[in-house]
């Protein structure tokens, strides 16, 4: 009896065995074969090789591989917006033919306030634009509408503040849908009054003809001198994770713009900031510099970058997963080609002080 159960356990031992074997080869060979090949646009952080471009002004490079190639970009115009209590992020090696100083603002009255001096931009050959903002929908209907008294003293105002400028760009993003023709009429107002002065308009991108539009480009071409497209923000704080212009959006936005109107009516707006998102239940966002996202790979240990059609992103887990957007040298020299090759002449980038400064190396004036 005892020599029958000492053979039972040795059985038993030795199958268990063999078992446990086939079950971790089994497991490798799936584990394996379940492993996804490496993405041909991952990359790896390297912080010991900054190009000598980005470091002229202090800013940190994240990764060696952001690297260019090709040709330069040129275009006719090459606008910069400068924040007027952030002057000293404007880039003086910029290749800027103009300048919109943000910004002149309106008041609960239909005043004018916080309007910014033309000295702030010092030593400088372009054009400087004074831009105008109503960052209110009640406030912009306020100041559109006759009937309240208050637009021909705040068109007057406008022009007054613009003496000292090359021109003047209206701002006016919130503009309620039945204030449509108020807002041309108020535009109309504003060009007779500038005379020879530039007056251009901020608009969003759009991808097709909406139904009711008080942005109609064609509408507002013909009233002012160009149109600045802000062919950003196609995602933000509260949507899902994207690139704020990704490749294809922005190609679409181009076309339908060209569809309207010839490329020099228009100016198009390319973002220099990135946004990034919490990938949780109650989920947070925020918008990025590129120096900001620089600090964020490293301070978080990020050791890859990944492109979605150009667009570099980056991803870290703390407590929660953070996707993260944002635009280097080389995405904004893919999107300055394409527009390029659509035939836009002129360009803005919002806003300086946010860009990856090798950038500038890879784009000149069209003299």
């Amino acid at each position: 009896m005892k020599r029958k159960f000492k053979i039972f356990l040795a059985t038993f031992f030795l199958a268990t065995f063999f078992l446990q074997s086939a079950c971790s080869k089994k497991d490798a060979k799936t584990t394996s074969a379940a492993e996804p090949p490496a993405s041909p646009e991952v990359k790896t952080f390297d912080e010991k090789n900054f190009p000598e471009a980005t470091m002229r002004k202090g800013y940190t490079h994240p990764y060696r591989w952001n690297t260019p190639e090709g040709e330069k970009v040129r275009f006719k115009e090459i606008w910069g917006y400068v924040l007027a209590d952030r002057v000293n992020d404007w880039n003086r090696e910029a290749a800027l033919t103009d300048i919109g100083l943000f910004a002149v603002e309106v008041d609960i009255y239909g005043n004018l306030t916080r309007a910014p001096s033309r000295s702030l931009i010092k030593n400088f050959n372009g054009r400087v634009h004074l831009v105008a903002v109503c960052q209110s929908q009640s406030l912009t209907h306020f100041v559109l509408d006759a009937r309240f008294g208050k637009r021909d003293r705040l068109v007057n105002a406008l022009i007054a503040a613009s003496k000292d400028f090359d021109g003047l760009q209206i701002d006016y993003e919130l503009v309620p849908k039945l204030d449509g023709e108020d807002f041309a009429e108020f535009l109309r107002l504003l060009k007779k009054g500038l005379g020879s002065k530039q007056l251009t308009v901020c608009v969003h991108a759009r991808t097709k003809k909406l139904k009711s539009d008080v942005e109609d480009y064609e509408r507002l071409a013909n009233i002012c001198d160009k149109v600045m497209i802000m062919a950003y923000d196609e995602h933000w704080a509260t949507s899902a994770p994207g690139s704020p212009a990704s490749m294809e959006w922005c190609r679409r936005v181009g076309e339908y713009a060209l569809s309207i109107l010839p490329p020099e009516k228009y100016i198009i707006g390319v973002p220099f900031y990135g946004r990034s998102w919490e990938i949780t239940n109650d989920r947070t966002a925020g918008a990025w510099a590129f120096n900001g996202s620089s600090r964020r790979l490293i301070e978080n240990g990020v050791e890859q970058i990944k492109r979605e059609n150009g667009v570099p992103y980056f991803e870290f887990e703390k407590t929660v997963k953070v996707i993260q957007y944002f635009e280097d040298a080389t995405s904004l020299l893919q999107r300055c080609r394409m527009y390029q090759s659509q035939g836009f002449s002129n360009i803005a980038f919002w806003r300086m002080g946010q860009e990856d400064v090798a950038f500038w190396d890879w784009i000149e004036t069209d003299k």
